[in-house]
């Protein structure tokens, strides 16, 4: 398995694995990277990895989706997975980035999954790192258990 730390210093110097698109191998033209962390915390998680990619000279945005980490002040019922497809999308409008390597880790798979449909002339790799790979249509709450569905839905009744 390999690990974050493992997976930035690949990145960097260009190697590829059976995990890594074709994107990073043997290259050593600067590369663009939006890393898109899990729940439960923000970009900031990707500081090390960005780091480590950007004093190998390659550009690198690690955004925290609305309401999470720095964000969390944003937190409200009105976020949706929609929200934080668009807060990927806009970084790739405003910052007007083309040929990027967009990295999903853990639950930000699903927002990456949503953002390559609006992006996929943009994008030239993507990795899905220990992330969920929703299919057509699928739900989150699909990905749990029946008791865990079940705790949900009394939260959301709570409004907790």
């Amino acid at each position: 398995m390999i690990q974050r730390r493992q997976f930035a210093k690949l990145a960097a110097t260009g190697v590829s694995g059976a995990w890594a698109s074709s994107a990073l191998a043997q290259t050593a033209q600067p590369k663009t990277f939006v890393l898109i962390h899990g729940a439960w915390h923000g970009g900031c998680c990707w500081r090390r990895v960005a780091d480590l990619l950007r004093a190998e000279g390659h550009k690198v945005f690690a955004p925290t989706l609305t309401g999470l980490g720095e964000r969390s002040h944003l937190m409200s019922d009105a976020i949706t997975l929609e929200t934080h497809v668009q807060d990927i999308v806009n970084v790739f409008k405003y910052e007007d980035l083309r040929d990027v390597t967009l990295v999903g880790h853990s639950y930000g798979g699903w927002p990456v999954s949503g953002a390559l449909e609006h992006l996929e002339s943009r994008v030239s790799s993507v990795i899905f790192l220990d992330a969920f790979l929703p299919e057509d249509g699928q739900k989150g709450i699909d990905q749990n258990s029946p008791e865990s569905i079940a705790a949900i839905k009394v939260a959301m009744e709570r409004r907790w």
